[in-house]
């Protein structure tokens, strides 16, 4: 392991969503304990310009140490649940220096005291340490661990992730949580080119997935953003797999901001991968049963909706209806929440409730103009109030 500068600084908030919650890690909160990251992935997109890491970005590493206070600061006032995403795209929240600074002991222990979903990405076993912090959180309200596994061993591995958990440590730690009963995910993501995308490891890396009973399996190709990114491992590439070089130059010689190969690579890998995967039955999207109850219904209601429409129109289905059904909810959502944001005497339990009413009494028809979606959203969602009434009554005797 190289030797590491620490930068330490406060920050004033965490990440909050108040309009329309992300739809595909599916969160409303989010916050990292750390920039930059000593893992050292040669692909990883943090290292470009975009996102302004100063420095060495594997040797420089910002430490926010109060974020244990301003996220139990944040809350104690935050007037909506939702699940919390714990890591970013720069850095990873267990990386070797979380073993001295230890804040996501703290971190978990706030999120399990006040009752808040989590959901946490990371590279390293080392989240097996907090194991019994985190399946509190999960019995309160629920955890998914995902972890990033693009490799059927560590050979690669080693080259590209050189200071990450090996494959075996975190298909075991993956197998961990499982058995505690929290979801857990697989981020297979970014494949590398002519290097990991052989028909024949991918489904090697599915029957691992499968093995363990991952939630869902969410596949994605390689960017390099010009610059640094994209600089840094075309470095690797040449002194390692130097006869790969070309392909790799020519595959990404569109130099598209965002980091994106040509489309014709995109399109056979999300096909190849994804029939796999699916021959398999593991989703490739965060599957409801994850987000159920850890979200407000009227966010809820926007993520199927988000969800329903891609996975449809991958097979081939006309989601003209559902498009139209979208766009007119997100509007009426994103105007409601502005109205209960500028009323703090308002409660936003009452927007779920008015939502519920809404879809009981079918005038939600006025914006979904589509009565099978309508029919749809009385089964999963008054149906699980029912339940979760019931349920509720059933605990107080």
């Amino acid at each position: 392991m190289v030797s590491i500068n620490k930068h330490y600084i406060d920050v004033k908030s965490i990440k909050k969503n108040t309009g329309l919650p992300d739809t595909y890690f599916v969160s409303k909160f989010g916050f990292s304990p750390y920039k930059a990251c000593q893992h050292s992935c040669k692909y990883c997109d943090g290292r470009s310009e975009k996102y302004y890491v100063e420095g060495d970005f594997e040797k420089d590493i910002t430490i926010r140490k109060n974020i244990p206070d301003i996220l139990e600061q944040s809350l104690k006032k935050f007037r909506e649940k939702g699940i919390i995403g714990i890591s970013s795209g720069v850095s990873d929240p267990y990386q070797p220096l979380e073993h001295s600074e230890k804040m996501m002991i703290d971190c978990a222990k706030i999120i399990s005291h006040y009752k808040y979903p989590a959901m946490l990405f990371t590279k390293s076993n080392m989240v097996l340490r907090d194991i019994d912090l985190w399946e509190e959180v999960h019995k309160k309200a629920g955890f998914t661990l995902m972890m990033s596994i693009v490799y059927p061993d560590d050979k690669i591995r080693k080259i590209f992730e050189p200071y990450a958990s090996s494959v075996e440590e975190r298909l075991r730690t993956l197998k961990a949580f499982k058995d505690r009963g929290m979801s857990v995910g697989v981020l297979a993501m970014p494949i590398l080119p002519f290097l990991t995308d052989h028909p024949d490891q991918l489904l090697k890396m599915t029957k691992q997935y499968q093995e363990i009973g991952v939630d869902v399996v969410m596949p994605g190709s390689m960017t390099l953003r010009p610059g640094i990114n994209k600089n840094t491992y075309f470095d690797v590439i040449e002194k390692n797999f130097p006869k790969l070089l070309k392909k790799y130059q020519d595959l990404y010689s569109e130099n598209r901001q965002s980091g994106s190969p040509k489309n014709y690579y995109v399109n056979r890998v999300h096909s190849t991968f994804g029939k796999i995967i699916s021959e398999h039955h593991m989703p490739q999207h965060i599957p409801h049963r994850l987000y159920k109850n850890r979200m407000p219904v009227y966010d809820e209601i926007y993520i199927l909706m988000t969800h329903m429409i891609k996975i449809y129109d991958h097979r081939g289905v006309n989601v003209d209806k559902l498009v139209i059904a979208k766009k007119n909810y997100s509007k009426w959502l994103v105007d409601e929440k502005k109205f209960y944001n500028r009323r703090r005497n308002l409660s936003f339990d009452e927007l779920e409730s008015k939502v519920i009413n809404m879809i009981d009494n079918n005038t939600v028809m006025t914006l979904f103009k589509n009565e099978k979606l309508l029919n749809f959203f009385k089964k999963v969602i008054l149906e699980q109030q029912v339940f979760n009434y019931v349920t509720l009554k059933l605990e107080k005797y």
